[in-house]
């Protein structure tokens, strides 16, 4: 009997729905500009930020880190994809990944990036074999094997111990492929090497209101943290505007 859907499921099934995008390979980027949302890919060399997403009245805008590993920086945009998703009208972030929020938006990001109904339908006649399962999710949908790991976890295809007996062996995207006869997709591009001038005012903005550390506007703006101001924090804590949060399993 196949799990009931969860309200964060049944949100990425919508905009599947919505945009016409089948079961298949999902495309985050693509599908935030088709969303009328802004997004910005960046490296922060430091690894001190992952993403970042910020409703504004025309959609909002979303910042990927684009130094790490592509499959993560896909698990990062379907994230905030998420939280626009299921908490538009709030401004996030730097909460701890233990907030409610968060797990919703990683909820949604599974779902979104590995669909339920299209993943069942590739594995029906594969056999139960973990390691199997995992490079045939990767290669379909274009995600670690950790995400796709705790996807088919999620959506009842493997055990708990199944799971955490399967990322116990530290696989990577491209050895799990390789070692079942299958090939990585290339990284495309790095994306920008410079923030645009409007979004580098969107972050000096935030440090000014409190919402963004210096210490984090520093690393995104590659200047000293001393060098911005440092304005009062915001006394409401879902206000902040920055999202540290994805979980070392989902590199």
């Amino acid at each position: 009997m196949e799990p009931e859907l969860s309200p964060q499921q049944h949100a990425a099934e919508a905009i599947r729905h919505e945009l016409d995008l089948g079961h298949g390979l999902v495309d985050p980027f693509i599908v935030a500009d088709q969303l009328g949302i802004e997004l910005v890919r960046f490296p922060v060399v430091d690894g001190s930020l992952e993403g970042m997403y910020r409703p504004t009245e025309l959609g909002g805008y979303i910042f990927v880190n684009s130094q790490a590993v592509y499959v993560r920086q896909r698990f990062t945009a379907a994230h905030e994809l998420g939280h626009h998703r299921l908490h538009g009208t709030t401004t996030f972030v730097e909460s701890t990944i233990d907030a409610p929020d968060d797990w919703e938006a990683h909820r949604f990001a599974e779902a979104f990036l590995v669909d339920p109904t299209g993943v069942r339908r590739l594995l029906a006649d594969v056999e139960h074999d973990v390691a199997s399962m995992v490079a045939r999710t990767c290669d379909e949908y274009w995600v670690s094997p950790s995400a796709a790991g705790i996807a088919l976890k999620r959506f009842g295809l493997i055990s708990e111990p199944e799971l955490a007996s399967f990322l116990a062996e530290g696989w990577s995207y491209a050895s799990i492929l390789t070692a079942n006869g299958l090939r990585p997709r290339p990284d495309p591009e790095p994306g920008a090497t410079a923030l645009p001038g409007q979004f580098r005012d969107r972050v000096l903005r935030l440090v000014e209101l409190g919402q963004l550390s210096p210490e984090r506007g520093g690393a995104m703006l590659e200047v000293e943290a001393e060098s911005l101001p440092s304005g009062a924090p915001s006394p409401d804590p879902l206000s902040l505007a920055l999202l540290d949060d994805l979980p070392e399993s989902l590199d």
